[in-house]
């Protein structure tokens, strides 16, 4: 058998995985992040692993197990059950485990570049408190990045979720991971030092923006570049002064132009789903069918 190596990249760790590839990210054109889900065997004597520079957390997509893990020559173990987290040093590891239900057992496996991390640390003004102390904890509980991560394991299974939605999901989850698990001080509270006043034109400068640029591939960085401010902070000053999301309101104006020229023009479907900003035909027709309730071509022939 090859040795296993230190380190490896997040593409290239998929072949040391033991169970059935169910979902991946890695073919979707998503930012900072690759998420893979695997049906696993009911029982695994030794796996061997590298370690990785991503961060890596993994948690439970069904069923339950007593997993038991060597780091550092120490043999450790947890029943982990759905809803609980747990993070994968950047160090090689030996995995075992067994099944503890009747339910099929599933991983969900999310690895987030490094560079992302800085980056969110950077915005949050965290200096130097930016390393997370994830590693000596086998097992933890956060229902709020377990929930996040089956949102994005359901978003990599889902080709209607766009991009934009994503990238949101991520900044959040790093901007958690750092407020909450990072060593040193605490992310500091609150806004950045932008006078409240200016807040509403620079998120009306972010819609303009918007609405002028509904075919482009827009990214939340992007959009809080327009508006002067920290990718962390964007989010929730858009949400608070437009009452939507940044993707629900792209979103929504891609809808809106695309119904417009469904009815005004003789344009195919596919035309008009490229020129609002969709990545294709079919990521458009169950969007449009979302909001409008019936498939782009039923509303035009509707008149």
């Amino acid at each position: 058998m090859a040795k296993i190596p230190k380190l490896t990249t997040t593409l290239a760790y998929d072949r040391y995985m033991a169970g059935q590839k169910l979902v991946s990210s890695v073919d979707r054109p998503w930012r900072h992040l690759v998420l893979r889900s695997y049906l696993e065997p009911d029982e695994q004597e030794l796996l061997e692993a590298p370690g990785l520079q991503d961060v890596t957390l993994m948690t439970l997509g069904s069923g339950a197990e007593h997993l038991e893990r060597n780091l550092d020559g120490r043999w450790e173990s947890a029943d982990l059950r759905m809803g609980d987290v747990w993070f994968v040093p950047p160090v090689p590891i030996s995995w075992r485990w067994r099944s503890i239900s009747d339910e099929p057992l599933s991983t969900v496996h999310l690895h987030l570049e490094r560079s992302l991390i800085d980056s969110v640390a950077d915005q949050m003004e965290l200096g130097g408190s930016r390393e997370l102390s994830l590693g000596d904890a086998m097992q933890f509980h956060d229902p709020l990045i377990a929930e996040m991560l089956g949102a994005l394991h359901r978003a990599a299974g889902d080709p209607a979720d766009s991009r934009l939605y994503v990238d949101a999901l991520t900044h959040a989850l790093a901007a958690h991971l750092l407020q909450h698990y990072s060593r040193g001080r605490h992310a500091k509270a609150g806004l950045p030092p932008h006078p409240e006043r200016l807040v509403p034109r620079r998120i009306r400068r972010v819609t303009d923006y918007i609405r002028d640029n509904l075919a482009a591939d827009l990214a939340i960085s992007e959009l809080a570049a327009q508006a002067g401010l920290s990718s962390f902070h964007f989010a929730r000053v858009f949400r608070r002064e437009t009452g939507e999301t940044p993707h629900q309101f792209v979103t929504r104006l891609r809808l809106e132009e695309a119904a417009k020229l469904l009815r005004a023009t003789d344009q195919p479907v596919l035309q008009i789903a490229l020129a609002v900003g969709f990545e294709n035909a079919s990521h458009f027709s169950v969007q449009f069918k979302r909001g409008y309730g019936v498939t782009p071509l039923a509303y035009r022939l509707r008149g």
